[in-house]
């Protein structure tokens, strides 16, 4: 399915594409010649192949002692005749070499009616020794490239010589395969593919997408790409096509060694992967607002999404993902996905997928690539978070100290609880949340606040308690609530902190009032409420009316 997904791609973009069989290519001298074939000069462009201008010129891998030329363009001793140097050997190795560059062209002049082929023709017959004899060739190197023009017309982009080119690739593929079967994309009788025709990198590595180069992948004789047969124009289409993605920034998204490549089978007005990797937060409430829809109105947008999670392995491609939707269905869950990690009542902060994913570990170089894969799967395709992700985002508030719960980790938490079904859980402070768990957050920030306030201790005693507190809760919140009442005193007959001293002592009770007992021990989503309740708390306090004078609300009571 996926094969036959990127050659409906292929057929979309074809015209943003390199032709098939050909590639851009440093060609250091343009060959001048006239309408009438004769030889008017060499053109430099670069005073090496690297610095050379780009044309787009057929190619093919080629390789041995005796390489078959390109279509036109090609290095001088091949188009020219020009010797590497006065050796015999050389001399007669370019003078073969030639000959066969003469034949392949006058093949395609052949089947290719056009003025600058014909004046092409002529040069090859009469014209060469003209352009041997010009300066330009003591300065031509072996590896450099030649492209012919005439009057100004450059064979190579003419669209009925890169068709020959094609048509004879895909021919000469044929004649090459050893099985003539059903195409398992096209479904056509066909002679399959050995190799593949396309060359496919993901990152430093060079892959392919069927390929049996392990004994244990063959059977019945089979070798290479037979074990999955395709036939050469569909290997050559879904692999330009993966090609495109791979090199096009809006189609891809690399994500430590896992690269996602996506497209649509409509117009390309969706990239929720890059919204996802990096949010923009006008963007991201644009889409919260807006209709998820892209087709107009009374029409029902049918257009899908694609997307694929790719890695190497040695020299094959491996598919670890395969994601597939309307375009509305993705727009739905990625603005549902940043719905949930809404946090507070001022203005929403998003999260990219790195910034989640890294709040369950001490540095990013600790970071499973399975972890990243996890949420931009959920987030595309709305599927159940695994509680594992609590586990460790809840082991690493224990080991932090004084940033247990950060931002990003607080809208992890949440995301988790809630695509398990947490209903209850929203943005801003709940004072009225049924789990005592999440109280017990609250009331451990209450505490530290107070602490602060009284003594500004060096170590808080989220510091030295939190990783007790978030675990089993009665072990310890008895002797801070005694610890906080001697703090809760002094802050009382102090004139400037009397008012704070009042609104935490209406914060505990409020709290208390929640709680019946404290819970000897606390599962793994427990410590995550447990974590919120502590986080919210805190946000409250710095999104409310928080004024020092006992007539003042409590800021919790105020959010």
């Amino acid at each position: 399915m996926i094969l036959e997904r990127l050659c409906d791609f292929h057929d979309r973009i074809r015209e943003e594409l390199i032709p098939s069989y050909h590639k851009e290519q440093g060609c250091r001298w343009i060959l001048e010649l006239g309408e009438n074939g004769r030889f008017q000069d060499f053109t430099e462009t670069g005073q090496t192949k690297r610095s050379a201008t780009n044309f787009v010129a057929p190619y093919r891998r080629r390789s041995g002692r005796t390489p078959p030329p390109y279509l036109i363009v090609d290095k001088p001793a091949y188009v020219l005749g020009l010797p590497r140097n006065e050796k015999e050997k050389w001399k007669e190795k370019a003078a073969q070499r030639h000959e066969n560059y003469k034949e392949l062209a006058k093949e395609c002049i052949e089947v290719v009616d056009h003025p600058a082929l014909d004046a092409f023709r002529q040069f090859l017959d009469a014209h060469v020794d003209d352009a041997l004899a010009a300066p330009a060739t003591d300065d031509m190197k072996k590896g450099d490239l030649i492209i012919p023009r005439v009057g100004g017309t450059l064979l190579t982009q003419l669209p009925e010589v890169q068709q020959f080119w094609i048509k004879r690739q895909d021919a000469e593929a044929a004649e090459k395969s050893t099985l003539t079967t059903e195409c398992t994309v096209c479904g056509k009788t066909r002679p399959v593919i050995r190799t593949e025709p396309v060359e496919l990198r993901l990152g430093p590595n060079r892959v392919n997408v069927i390929t049996g180069n392990e004994k244990a992948f063959l059977s019945h004789g089979l070798k290479q790409s037979e074990i999955a047969p395709v036939c050469q124009p569909c290997a050559r289409m879904y692999g330009e096509a993966l090609s495109y993605l791979l090199d096009q920034d809006r189609h891809h998204l690399r994500l430590a060694d896992v690269t996602w490549v996506y497209w649509t089978d409509g117009p390309d007005t969706v990239d929720p992967m890059s919204m996802l990797s990096d949010p923009e937060p006008r963007e991201v409430e644009s889409l919260l607002r807006g209709p998820r829809s892209s087709a107009p109105p009374g029409e029902i947008d049918t257009d899908r999404f694609y997307a694929a999670a790719l890695s190497s392995n040695i020299s094959r491609l491996a598919v670890r993902s395969w994601v597939t939707a309307t375009v509305e269905e993705i727009q739905q869950n990625v603005a549902d996905y940043f719905e949930r990690m809404r946090l507070g009542t001022r203005e929403a902060r998003y999260h990219g997928l790195y910034a989640l994913a890294g709040s369950t570990v001490r540095e990013l170089d600790d970071l499973p690539p399975q972890t990243v894969e996890t949420l931009l799967s959920h987030a595309l395709t709305g599927r159940t978070l695994p509680l594992s992700l609590l586990h460790r985002a809840t082991r690493r508030a224990r080991a932090d100290g004084e940033n247990t719960i950060t931002h990003p980790r607080a809208a992890l938490l949440k995301l988790v609880l809630l695509s398990n079904d947490a209903a209850s859980i929203t943005p801003m402070l709940n004072p009225d949340h049924d789990s005592p768990a999440y109280h017990c957050g609250r009331l451990l920030a209450v505490l530290e606040d107070i602490q602060r306030r009284a003594i500004d201790p060096n170590t808080t005693l989220v510091d030295r308690y939190y990783g007790t507190a978030s675990t089993a809760p009665a072990s310890v919140f008895g002797n801070l609530l005694r610890t906080a009442q001697s703090h809760l005193g002094k802050l009382r007959r102090s004139d400037s902190d009397r008012g704070f001293g009042v609104n935490r002592q209406k914060e505990l009770g409020e709290i208390m009032s929640k709680l019946d007992d404290f819970p000897n021990t606390l599962s793994a989503q427990q410590q995550a409420l447990f974590g919120l309740g502590y986080y919210q708390q805190r946000q409250a306090r710095f999104e409310g009316n928080d004024e020092n004078t006992p007539d003042a609300e409590p800021a919790a009571a105020a959010a």
